[in-house]
């Protein structure tokens, strides 16, 4: 039993000494690291010293080394308590202060242990049996087990406590585990190195107890620590006992070549030694070209099958040219290959530019997902970031999440994802392909991972092809309505700006086709103003068109009441719920006449956005608005009218709603402030370099990124 002693308080006292080392490279820094780390210590001190005792009983004094194990449990049971405030990691660091008030009662009372004979008066070996004799005097040994038993019931139940208060499922996850692993050794231990040899006197298993507990609690906690899921605890036993198998396999043939040629075996003993040296590199040759791949893939059954299915699929799926099928395919096999829970694809919708569901598998048909916005935590993570994300991640890599965790995790949790792999498209996040809990609620294998990103990289091009595919059909479709109505079209547009008197013109329209549909306009009655019009079609192709032509029609028809805006508005609105009978598309307008001689504005609205007037007096903006609805919906709107003066350097900006809501790559939005300034850096310069430097600004910014439609920019200028 003493050699089992020895060498079980060796092989745990090595084990520990590796733990600490690695936590401390790992990252110092981090407060769990380092408590995790003052308690392997002082588990440390409790089997060295065992070791020490069992090993070399007559080269140290006994009694001391005991006395020294008996702090070290102190130190071991108090700091695992302290972990237990620190692990999980919580939102604030644990305070120092509260550190060294817990810790204050056992470094008292294991020093006075050492440096006195309260607990014990002498420690020694008899017939092989470790002995000690306690004080009669005191009740030392008795307040020292009752310390040591509040230290660990203190450590469970707050390891228990934040088990039930604690809401993130990962964590909780890696309680479990420590629980299991952990409880039942301490306490074993506990019983045996504490009460059996004080009040049983009963000694033999006064190693061995502890030892296992140190195996088990540290290992539990080392990987929970340092992994943060249960995914690496299971890949590094699965490895672990991979090496063991094949190092056992390879070693005992070679083992007995060199054992039958020391003892000259059958004829063994008359081979050269050179011949014995051949014997051996085939005997490792053989073994690592037929015997380790089917050991390997023994172990690896499950992960040989996965990848087998992944390379069946790639190559079936490489001539697939439909987004939808793709996306089927790709999220039906990781779901029946890995067994999953559920599996989702989230995509782009051009229309909303909200990321929406797109496709799902799994338990529950009433699964439901809000729509994502585009500056959303989760996007904007994978814009920086083009690689796959495990929710582990989120809660280890600080450096990464450290502002953004709280959202992302809860996007994780909320919907039961473990891993997004993100899918691209001419650089921008087009969808994200989500895998839930396993059925087994085992963790993703290291082999698994690897083969997902093989995945990744081949389903990212497919589905990239399938979208390029889909928006050239697309194009097509829209070229042949857009070629049908480029006619109509071109005749409801003006050829030139009407610069004329006192005010000045500069504008720039940025189709979202070849050609776009939305629709402006100058009307001149007479000599005694100018009018214009801007305005919004929704759609493309030949109705947008015509809607066009309508509105030009109706608005030349308006030539005679062109200085009553409001009047204007009203036959425009007229004209549209005629034709499209109260039904027709989203048409907006804003309207304005400009009186040459009195310098006054007049201005109606119809749901566009308001004009923008840069007063130099005030050397600030004014917001000019009217009420109105879109044209064409009721028959009987009414349409508000504004007035204001103007003077001589005042600058106006009518501008379509595309060019302040469009958004680059990184998901941020021109905005108005951004037209503002570019208007107040030009003010000097004339209306059309101002409106030049305004497009050249807006396109700048947006980069590789293409405006939602149409973007309509009129500028002008009183000189």
């Amino acid at each position: 039993m003493n050699t089992i002693s020895i060498f079980v308080s060796l092989a745990a006292s090595a084990m520990i000494v590796f733990v600490v080392v690695f936590v401390l490279v790992k990252d110092w820094r981090d407060q769990v690291m380092r408590h995790f780390a003052l308690f392997s210590t002082s588990s440390l001190g409790i089997l060295f010293t065992m070791f020490l005792t069992y090993a070399f009983p007559d080269y140290f004094d006994l009694t001391v080394m005991n006395r020294i194990t008996q702090l070290s449990t102190l130190m071991s049971f108090s700091t695992l308590f302290v972990v237990s405030f620190v692990f999980p990691k919580p939102e604030k660091p644990f305070p120092f202060r509260y550190t060294a008030l817990i810790l204050l009662p056992a470094v008292s009372v294991g020093l006075a242990v050492v440096f006195t004979d309260v607990t014990i008066t002498r420690a020694y070996f008899k017939d092989g049996v470790f002995l000690r004799d306690f004080n009669p005097k005191y009740s030392g040994y008795v307040f020292y087990s009752i310390l040591a038993f509040a230290y660990l019931l203190g450590a469970a139940g707050n390891f228990i406590r934040r088990y039930i208060t604690i809401k993130v499922e990962i964590y909780r996850l890696q309680m479990r585990y420590l629980f299991v692993a952990s409880s039942f050794s301490i306490i074993f231990a506990a019983i045996f190195s504490i009460i059996m040899p004080r009040f049983f006197n009963y000694s033999a298993l006064y190693v061995i107890g502890p030892s296992l507990a140190s195996f088990f609690t540290i290992f539990a906690l080392f990987y929970s620590i340092i992994a943060y899921n249960l995914l690496d605890i299971r890949t590094v036993i699965h490895k672990t006992v991979v090496y063991v198998v094949i190092s056992m396999v390879i070693s005992l043939p070679i083992f007995g070549i060199l054992l039958a040629h020391e003892r000259k075996l059958w004829i063994m003993g008359e081979v050269p030694y050179y011949v014995i040296a051949a014997a051996v590199v085939v005997v490792f040759i053989l073994f690592s070209v037929y015997v380790q791949p089917l050991i390997d893939r023994a172990f690896k059954r499950r992960q040989y099958a996965f990848g087998s299915i992944v390379d069946n699929f790639v190559r079936d799926i490489a001539s697939e040219k439909n987004l939808t099928d793709i996306v089927r395919r790709t999220v039906d096999i990781l779901h029946e290959g890995l067994s999953l829970r559920h599996a989702f694809f989230i995509l782009l919708n051009d229309q909303s530019r909200k990321y929406e569901l797109f496709y799902y598998r799994g338990e529950g048909e009433g699964f439901n997902l809000p729509p994502i916005e585009r500056n959303a935590s989760i996007i904007r993570w994978f814009v920086r970031n083009q690689e796959i994300l495990q929710l582990s991640r989120v809660y280890t890599d600080d450096r990464s999440f450290a502002e953004v965790r709280d959202e992302i995790a809860a996007f994780f949790n909320d919907n039961g994802i473990q891993v997004i792999l993100p899918v691209y498209y001419e650089r921008r996040v087009i969808g994200l392909l989500c895998l839930g809990v396993k059925e087994t609620l085992a963790g993703y294998h290291t082999d698994e991972m690897e083969k997902l990103r093989q995945l990744h990289a081949k389903s990212n091009d497919f589905i990239s092809t399938a979208i390029t595919y889909q928006k050239a059909m697309q194009e097509q479709m829209v070229s042949r309505t857009i070629d049908l109505s480029s006619q109509i079209i071109g005749s409801a547009v003006p050829l030139s700006l009407p610069n004329t008197g006192t005010i000045k013109f500069g504008a720039f329209f940025i189709p979202k086709y070849a050609q776009g549909s939305d629709y402006f306009d100058f009307i001149r009655p007479g000599d005694r103003g100018v009018g214009v019009i801007a305005t919004d079609i929704s759609g493309v192709g030949v109705n947008s068109a015509l809607y066009s032509v309508l509105l030009r029609s109706a608005f030349h028809a308006s030539i005679l009441d062109a200085p009553s805006t409001s009047t204007v508005m009203g036959n425009l609105n007229s004209i549209l719920n005629d034709y499209g009978k109260g039904k027709g598309g989203l048409v907006t307008a804003y309207y304005f006449y400009y009186d040459l001689k009195s310098m006054r504005l007049m201005y109606s609205n119809a749901g566009y956005p308001a004009l923008e007037l840069f007063r130099v007096d005030k050397n600030n903006f004014d917001v000019l608005d009217a009420e109105g609805i879109p044209l064409g919906y009721d028959q009987r709107a009414a349409y508000g009218i504004g007035r204001t003066n103007l003077i001589r350097g005042d600058i106006g900006i009518l501008y379509s709603k595309t060019l302040t809501t469009s958004k680059n790559q990184k998901g941020d939005e021109y905005g108005l402030l951004r037209m503002r300034s570019t208007v107040m850096e030009y003010r000097t310069r004339s209306a059309s370099e101002i409106a030049s430097q305004i497009k050249n600004s807006f396109e700048s910014f947006m980069g590789l990124s293409s405006p939602e439609s149409d973007v309509v920019v009129i500028v002008f200028k009183i000189v």
